[in-house]
């Protein structure tokens, strides 16, 4: 009987996010940690990529505000900021602040992650570190 092919990392990501959990990989031979998910170390070339808990720590290392026009008639929609945080682990992701205004976000303040949404739409985000749940 043949043998069900193993989850890429992109999957393994996903699976953890869905668990409620941020990880990431971590190269054995270098020590570096890796994000986006992949089969081989982006700093050494190594293929001994493991997953450990990543701390959710970071700071922002830029952003962006999208301003959303109503449509007549409609409410008006809410701009949102798209984050770049730099976790303390290195790797940099890309995410947003839900509940927190555009202009209360600014490039340097520290973060922490926490997995928002429900059952298979769940996604990393960030709060502010003070304000962390």
């Amino acid at each position: 009987m043949a043998s069900l092919p193993q989850a890429g990392p992109d999957q393994a990501f996903q699976e953890h996010v869905a668990d409620g959990r941020l990880w990431l990989q971590y190269c054995d031979d270098c020590g570096e940690a890796v994000f986006m998910p992949r089969i081989l170390c982006p700093h050494c070339s190594s293929l001994s990529l493991q997953w450990r808990p990543a701390s959710g720590r970071g700071t922002i290392h830029t952003l962006t505000v999208l301003h959303k026009r109503s449509k007549p008639g409609e409410p008006e929609k809410q701009n949102h900021a798209i984050i770049l945080v730099d976790l303390d682990e290195g790797p940099r992701l890309m995410s947003h602040m839900p509940g927190t205004a555009p202009e209360e976000i600014r490039i340097g303040m520290r973060v922490r992650a926490r997995i928002e949404g429900e059952d298979g739409a769940r996604a990393v985000v960030f709060d502010p570190e003070e304000d962390a749940r």
